[in-house]
């Protein structure tokens, strides 16, 4: 039986592993700051008495939490170098394998036609000597098949040795549950219950008050109606269908249990306001939604060689360039005549080679730019709906995933995937879809002004988000979903938006403005997150960037 290659990717595994690494790493370093409070005596007030008392408190508990991701990361690592030279002594093994059973072969048939030529009286032995031939070549066939189980059995022996590692850390580890950690944990299930039944308690009061504010608000429309006419009346009458309608159709209840969850008036309303438009109008967004079926077509590529100077760039050069290529995109800069963001979408894949000789992606995903359903582009309204709110794929995520493949990104490369608004839904989704994941290694997705908060990106992904302060948009999560902010891949930084932003801050230019500004900001949270994911990375002065023009397809369009 002929030896077969050694599966596995080794780059995705080491780059998982470096992730869990650089958590660790990171990890370590908020224990030091927090231990440095705990340990600072020059303020002797109580309050800060008691800031320094909890820090030391958290610092020992994300402590026990360290260990964990060094040692799986670092076992992830070792297993990646060793598969990696099982691979290579199995690929060699198939290869001398595969010549010696061809040498075997041919000289098997040679020794056959000597045997039927040779004459019984035929000086010396022929036949017997090509037999010793075929038996050389087999002996080397065998040789390298036993090379290729040797390649096997290490591969198998670093996996089992990695398994037991990451296995004895995860039993043995402090921050395993104990007796009282259980014990808490049923205190926060009631709790959660108790929470339950304080929505239904709302839920009730809800209905009381409405029925309350029914009436006053009927003999308010009467009064109305004889002082002032009908317009008061009709205003009456939408505030009054309004409430019904945000009690009745679920909007209270979403209300009630977004603000017990983040704290925030504002996020509660909006998801109180979608959940009773999902309630409400649900054929009409499932309508939008099917908006988006189908797949993307090609229209226009084009690859070229971009000149960068990087000497001296710093954080905020990094993450503002980020930005400017989502801009870019968004403006479909450098296409044909023919092509702009009222008809078509562009998506940008620039690949870098650093130093080290390894080849590196970023991919720069456009927001919304026609904001009415049934346009050629598939960064439209009814993008926004399926990324938030449909089950598939959407016509954009698949556009991203083939302009990586038109633009030759291998299994297992490095990726930083970057958007703001729906750009930044999108490279979410993507950094949240396992088969995506699968096939790149998603090193940061870095997105602005983005809803991003109920997407699921695994732990070892980094994550920065950037939000204005009164931009709307970022409170556009799914009410229904998850609640990912407090994972610890997460990065959030709110912050006022620049002087020159407009009224309602939702502008790629002011999040330019932004990233520049919190990447330059001495010690700052971005300054630390660029440093710790190595995003200098994802940027050389020669890169080679491949653009590519979309515009939604239907049905049953290659991918």
């Amino acid at each position: 039986m002929r030896p077969e290659p050694l599966t596995g990717e080794a780059s995705v595994v080491d780059g998982h592993g470096a992730a869990y690494v650089g958590t660790a790493d990171a990890i370590e370093a908020a224990i030091e700051r927090l231990r440095s409070i705990r340990d600072e005596d020059s303020t002797i007030a109580k309050a800060f008495d008691r800031v320094r008392d909890a820090a030391g408190d958290v610092s020992e508990q994300i402590a026990r939490a360290r260990s964990r991701y060094d040692v799986t990361g670092q076992a992830l690592v070792d297993y990646a170098a060793e598969l990696r030279i099982a691979q290579t002594s199995a690929d060699d093994a198939i290869k001398r394998w595969d010549a010696a059973d061809a040498a075997a072969g041919d000289a098997e048939d040679r020794r056959k036609d000597l045997e039927a030529a040779t004459p019984d009286d035929a000086v010396g032995d022929p036949v017997g000597d090509q037999a010793a031939v075929v038996a050389a070549h087999e002996a080397a066939r065998q040789e390298a098949y036993d090379d290729w189980l040797v390649a096997v059995e290490r591969k198998r022996s670093a996996a089992e040795e990695a398994e037991a590692r990451i296995r004895a850390e995860v039993e043995d580890a402090e921050i395993n549950d104990s007796f009282w950690d259980d014990l808490w944990g049923g205190i926060t299930d009631l709790f959660e219950a108790i929470a339950d039944a304080i929505v239904a308690v709302l839920e009730w009061i809800a209905a009381v008050v409405l029925v309350a504010v029914a009436v006053i608000v009927l003999a308010a429309i009467a009064v109305a109606m004889l002082a002032v006419g009908g317009i008061v009346a009709l205003l009456g009458g939408l505030l009054l269908a309004a409430v019904v309608l945000f009690v009745a159709n679920g909007g209270a209840e979403a209300f009630v249990r977004t603000l017990l969850r983040t704290g925030e008036i504002d996020a509660a309303l909006m998801a109180g306001a979608i959940e009773t438009l999902r309630t409400t109008a649900p054929g009409v967004l499932d309508w939008l939604v099917a908006q988006d079926a189908g797949q993307p077509e090609p229209k226009w590529n084009r690859e070229k060689v971009v000149e960068r100077d990087l000497d001296d760039a710093t954080a905020g050069d990094l993450l503002a360039e980020l930005q400017a290529g989502n801009r870019d995109v968004d403006a479909v800069a450098g296409a044909p005549d023919g092509y702009d963001s009222s008809n078509a979408t562009m998506i940008t894949v620039t690949e870098v080679v650093g130093a080290d000789g390894v080849a590196r992606y970023r991919v720069n995903i456009p927001s919304t730019q026609q904001w009415i359903p049934g346009t050629d582009g598939i960064n439209d309204i009814a993008s926004d709906a399926a990324a938030k709110l449909g089950e598939d794929p959407t016509q954009l995520e698949a556009a991203v995933r083939r302009a990586m493949a038109e633009a030759g990104v291998p299994d297992g490369a490095g990726v930083v995937l970057s958007g703001w608004s729906l750009g930044g839904i999108t490279a979410a989704n993507l950094a949240a879809d396992p088969s995506f994941t699968a096939r790149y290694d998603v090193d940061a997705v870095v997105v602005a002004g983005a809803p991003v908060d109920d997407v699921p990106v695994p732990s070892h992904i980094p994550v920065l988000s950037v939000e204005h302060v009164g931009d709307p948009v970022p409170l556009l999560e799914d009410p229904s979903g998850g609640y990912h902010r407090d994972d610890p891949n997460r990065t959030r930084i709110e912050v006022d938006p620049p002087a020159d932003a407009p009224f309602v801050p939702h502008e790629g230019a002011a999040y330019e403005t932004t990233l520049q500004q919190q990447g330059d900001l001495p010690g700052s949270v971005a300054q630390e997150w660029v440093d710790r994911v190595g995003l200098d990375r994802y940027f050389s002065a020669t890169e080679t960037q491949h653009a590519s023009v979309y515009q939604r397809g239907g049905q049953g369009v290659a991918r």
